[in-house]
């Protein structure tokens, strides 16, 4: 049996666009939403940063310890996505999806019998290779929509974004009613229900039997880049450059706002403006992206929260408060979710889907690491200069440097489509010269 999102890939890969929201795309896009919510890295994250604490009071462990223990999670999420990207691309996404929830099942229902600390980092890395199955469902979600994909694109990073609020006070909320081992038991049943219904959520539904709906499938036939050709297109290198430069600005940003002062609490009465700047940040962005050939958006964005961070930097030094460090977190989500967006977008329209979800991967994994490695490192050293007065105009220009790249791209080689007296026509669009391997 072939998948309707494999389908769908194939054809929107070769440039033939899928005209109209059909039900069908629709259902597949509401399971793939809920199996990033459930299914995905960001819940063991937030469940295991949740019952670390309380782990660690039951169990005699130090911070050291715990600290170790998460720092496995992170790592093993951030080396893994890369070969899960392959294995996507190879297998079929809708096969990955399903076995990293099993997975992630099996490993939650393990957890509340460690009794070495050991045990609890084996399984907290298995937690955290398992989570990176996530990438799968923006894969099959790329696949789906040809000239609506901005939009859904950025429907997924507005949602991934939001749930990095909501999903840490939900995990601390569940362990505190039900202690950390009751919560992960309950974690591993819900995932073990879920795994079966994703699945079958995304095969396709007018295939009535049910042999058929089980059966395993294969990655679909798509048109675009190969690893090899992959790792030699500059345009690839821009826009993990581009990544680069949006991340290091945010992250020294971060700094400057905490500079500022404030109770830690802020963080909690930001959220609802938060989550407003990742909605304005990821839709609407989304959209724009779907019109135009060219990936021109990025620099606007990147150049206005420049402006606007300008802004800020004078009047949060005059004014001060906790609206205005409030205003600045706001500021700092819509960049984060205009990025994400941007990333799964582009990443289709320069390299088409025949190795997306690979190439998503090694750029999940090169910004993985340079989070983990160098952008501590950069805003532990721009702190020490002072009272960070040099932040600011720093990050600044780490994000006009990333519109700056985006401007250097050249207009998409997998184009949307144009509109013609209401019908929808595929655009064609020159290949850039790829060298040969």
């Amino acid at each position: 049996m072939v998948e309707l999102a494999d389908v769908t890939s194939a054809i929107a890969a070769s440039g033939e666009e899928q005209s109209g929201l059909t039900r069908e795309r629709l259902r597949m896009a509401a399971v793939c939403m809920v199996g990033l919510a459930l299914g995905a890295s960001i819940l063991p994250f937030c469940a295991v940063g949740a019952a670390l604490g309380p782990m660690m009071l039951e169990l005699g462990w130090g911070a050291d310890h715990v600290s170790l223990a998460y720092a496995l999670l992170m790592w093993a999420g951030a080396l893994s996505i890369w070969p899960v990207g392959v294995l996507i691309d190879r297998y079929g996404a809708r096969l990955v999806v399903t076995l990293g929830i099993a997975a992630m099942a099996g490993v939650s229902l393990m957890l509340p019998s460690v009794g070495h600390f050991w045990q609890c980092c084996v399984l907290v890395a298995l937690l955290g290779v398992c989570g990176s199955s996530g990438l799968g469902y923006i894969r099959i979600v790329a696949g789906l929509f040809g000239r609506r994909r901005g939009l859904f694109m950025g429907l997924i990073a507005a949602e991934s974004s939001i749930l990095t609020l909501v999903m840490p006070i939900a995990m601390n909320r569940l362990v505190m009613d039900n202690g950390w081992r009751g919560a992960f038991m309950m974690i591993g049943a819900a995932l073990l229900a879920l795994a079966p219904l994703i699945y079958l959520g995304l095969a396709d539904g007018r295939t009535r039997s049910w042999s058929a709906r089980w059966s395993l499938p294969g990655a679909p036939p798509a048109e675009g880049r190969s690893t090899r050709e992959l790792v030699r297109d500059r345009a690839f290198w821009t826009i993990v450059a581009a990544g680069l430069a949006t991340t290091c600005g945010l992250t020294i940003f971060d700094t400057a706002i905490a500079s500022r002062g404030g109770d830690p609490s802020i963080v909690l009465h930001a959220a609802p403006f938060t989550a407003a700047a990742f909605l304005a940040g990821a839709m609407p962005f989304g959209l724009a992206l779907d019109r135009t050939p060219w990936p021109r958006q990025a620099a606007v964005a990147y150049l206005a929260t420049a402006v606007i961070y300008v802004v800020w930097a004078l009047a949060a030094p005059r004014f001060g408060g906790e609206p205005i460090l409030i205003a600045g977190l706001a500021i700092r989500a819509f960049a984060y979710a205009a990025q994400l967006t941007m990333v799964y977008y582009v990443f289709s329209r320069y390299f088409g889907l025949k190795g997306f979800a690979t190439a998503l991967g090694m750029h999940a994994f090169i910004q993985s690491v340079f989070v983990g490695l160098g952008a501590p490192m950069i805003a532990r050293s721009v702190s020490q200069m002072g009272d960070g007065k040099l932040m600011f105009p720093l990050g600044i220009v780490a994000l006009v440097l990333a519109a700056v790249l985006y401007l250097l791209l050249p207009a998409y080689r997998y184009a949307s489509v144009g509109e013609r007296d209401g019908e929808e026509v595929p655009e064609v669009v020159p290949h850039a010269r790829i060298l040969p391997s």
